[in-house]
């Protein structure tokens, strides 16, 4: 079986994590080579970048997004395509198409800007599949308040800043429909993992 990419969006406490594992565990138990990853991060350039962007308290937009991209090319060239070359279905936490939203929608970096990066980073790669969940402000906030972890300014965005980020995401489902579903997480975590299996199967 070919090697296929498969990344998880959305925005904040929608459970991007929880389901990308419980993905990779469910094809894994179905014999097939799976490979979980995220972004940034994925390796230890990208995970040193990560690190570094949470515990910047203010960061100039440009500048963040070209690092963002730097770790994302680290994680391409080490990381995603040679496991795809070796057949393994990769899923990945978040991948361009959250610099789209959050860089671009929300911080107004230029989307040509971002989409030369792009191009510099990993060329015309797309992922085969893209699950994008959605969730309420409100569910959003619980769940990032029941982590107990300590938050960075995403998860601290207010309403408005929120709700633009998901109407981008819902607005980016519908411009990549091809490759793209859009999963509503506001049920348990098994309601949602059952119709993301579904979902995944009928393709």
């Amino acid at each position: 079986m070919p090697g296929k990419f498969i990344t998880f969006e959305g925005g904040e406490g929608v459970g991007k994590s929880t389901q990308a594992k419980l993905l990779a565990e469910r094809l894994s138990t179905s014999s097939v080579k799976t490979y979980l990853t995220r972004e940034p991060g994925g390796d230890v350039i990208g995970e040193e970048i990560r690190n570094l962007l949470k515990k910047s308290e203010e960061i100039d937009p440009v500048c963040e997004v070209m690092m963002i991209f730097a770790a994302r090319r680290d994680h391409f060239v080490k990381i995603i395509s040679p496991k795809l070359e070796q057949n393994y279905f990769v899923i990945c936490d978040r991948f361009y198409d959250s610099s789209l939203i959050y860089q671009g929608l929300l911080k107004r970096v230029s989307i040509e800007d971002i989409m030369r990066l792009k191009q510099m980073a990993i060329g015309t790669f797309e992922p085969d599949f893209t699950i994008i969940l959605d969730a309420s402000f409100d569910t959003s906030h619980r769940r990032i308040t029941e982590r107990n972890l300590i938050p960075d300014e995403y998860d601290l965005m207010n309403r408005k800043k929120y709700d633009l980020i998901r109407s981008g995401f819902q607005k980016m489902a519908e411009i990549f429909s091809f490759r793209s579903v859009l999963i509503n997480t506001e049920k348990s975590e098994n309601i949602v993992s059952e119709k993301i299996w579904k979902t995944f199967q009928n393709l």
